[in-house]
């Protein structure tokens, strides 16, 4: 009885002693670095990119990315806290980084992305940017 009293009140104290630490983390971004070589390497195992094809994904990933994630910083500071400001953000970038794709992919290439589950994406983020745009 007493070892099980021990073993809990050790255990309590390990818990309290682990919790400042585990809350005091800052909730990390993910490396942009690294989301950005797994996206290359996914869609270059889909689609059979070529080297050029290559290097031009990685130069618009390595654009629209970093000025996504700007732009969501600067949202952040002004203080904005509704998802549909952040996902206009998001449907923005993605729109961007769709646009120049479609530039560099072959046809053939391109209507297998928009079979894809990127296609998918893509025609539910242009329905959403479609809603939000101004009736004229």
């Amino acid at each position: 009885m007493k070892r099980t009293v021990f073993l809990i009140l050790l255990s309590a104290l390990f818990l309290l002693a682990a919790a400042p630490r585990a809350l005091a983390q800052e909730p990390q971004e993910p490396d942009i670095d690294q989301v950005i070589n797994n996206q290359i390497e996914n869609l270059t195992r889909l689609f059979k990119l070529d080297e050029v094809q290559i290097f031009f994904v990685d130069s618009v990933l390595q654009y629209n990315y970093p000025a996504m994630m700007e732009e969501f910083n600067q949202t952040r500071k002004t203080g904005a806290s509704n998802s549909d400001t952040y996902q206009a953000v998001t449907d923005k970038w993605m729109a961007a980084t769709d646009d120049a794709f479609m530039k560099i992919f072959t046809e053939e290439q391109w209507q297998k992305y928009m079979k894809s589950s990127y296609g998918k994406e893509k025609k539910r983020r242009e329905k959403r940017m479609q809603e939000r745009a101004p009736a004229r």
